[in-house]
């Protein structure tokens, strides 16, 4: 995870930044399932790992990548935000290709978030850092906001 750009002390790249640390932990606990076989602590894991991936992803979403796509910065970000929102999809699928049972994904899975963390944390989060403007986090910030509200996410105020 990024320790040396000072990104982190942006309030929602510390956020993202931090929940990338809890998917990694989740991911440990479905590993530990999968490997003990063990149907029940499957379900438990994947439950646990939905429940803070499908948000988290939602947010980058709703707030950090819409602001990417805006016209002043779409032409450098657009590449990258369209990729990690295909990610987010196939980590989704891989996530239900495990519910389902095909237990071997997650090795593809692991792969696919590790990568995508890293291109957030050693890519995208740092170049924000330097290239968006007050306005534009001010607006990001205020789509986060609105998207945690409708979702009933739990966030700062």
């Amino acid at each position: 995870m990024c320790e040396y750009c000072g990104c982190r002390d942006i309030a929602l790249i510390g956020r993202l930044s931090e929940e990338h640390y809890g998917a990694v932990n989740a991911l440990g606990g479905l590993r530990r399932a999968i490997e003990a076989k063990d149907a029940d602590e499957v379900a438990r894991a994947i439950r646990a790992m939905t429940s803070h991936l499908f948000p988290h992803n939602g947010c980058e979403e709703a707030g950090l990548f819409k602001g990417l796509c805006q016209p002043e910065y779409c032409e450098y970000y657009g590449a990258t935000v369209a990729g990690l929102v295909e990610q987010h999809a196939l980590m989704k699928d891989q996530l239900a290709r495990i519910e389902a049972g095909d237990w071997a994904v997650i090795g593809e899975f692991e792969i696919t978030l590790r990568h995508h963390i890293d291109q957030e944390e050693n890519g995208l989060f740092p170049a924000t850092a330097v290239t968006l403007d007050g306005d534009t986090w001010t607006m990001i910030d205020e789509l986060t906001h609105e998207y945690d509200h409708a979702t009933g996410r739990a966030h700062e105020h």
